[in-house]
């Protein structure tokens, strides 16, 4: 069963990296060349810096591990959590901070949520599917 949730685990990271990475990529428009030098310069840097959002995102995904437990594998939402409640409440958080501002805009606001959700939705499609295959891979009695 390690050996499961250590190959699901990377794959994880493997696909939010990729997906992100890739969604990110056309965001920033990198191969833009009619940005200026340094306007260039700030999005590669925009561009690892999210990179590094999703991979601490990814790798905090962790947590599958705790299905170890069989109380927590038994329970559907325990398990559930294990899998996506830190990519939720991420996106959660963010949305709520997206709501608190003061001045309220909604060109900026959508602008955000599209930023946010090349950021952290990949994420959590990925671990919600993992954890549906773990649910049927249980059903089926391939993993003890």
């Amino acid at each position: 069963m390690t050996f499961y949730f250590i190959k699901t685990w990377l794959l994880i990271i493997l696909f939010s990296l990729l997906i992100s990475g890739g969604l990110l990529y056309r965001f920033f428009e990198i191969q833009d060349e009619t940005k200026s030098f340094w306007l260039i310069i700030l999005s590669n840097l925009s561009f690892f810096f999210s990179l590094r959002f999703v991979l601490f995102l990814s790798l905090s995904s962790v947590t599958i591990f705790l299905n170890h437990y069989e109380p927590i594998r038994k329970n559907r939402f325990y398990s559930l959590a294990t899998y996506c409640l830190i990519s939720f409440t991420t996106l959660f958080c963010f949305m709520i901070g997206d709501l608190s501002v003061k001045e309220f805009n909604s060109d900026i606001l959508l602008s955000g949520w599209n930023f946010l959700a090349m950021l952290v939705l990949p994420h959590l499609i990925i671990c919600l599917t993992a954890y549906l295959f773990f649910r049927r891979m249980l059903k089926n009695r391939k993993i003890d």
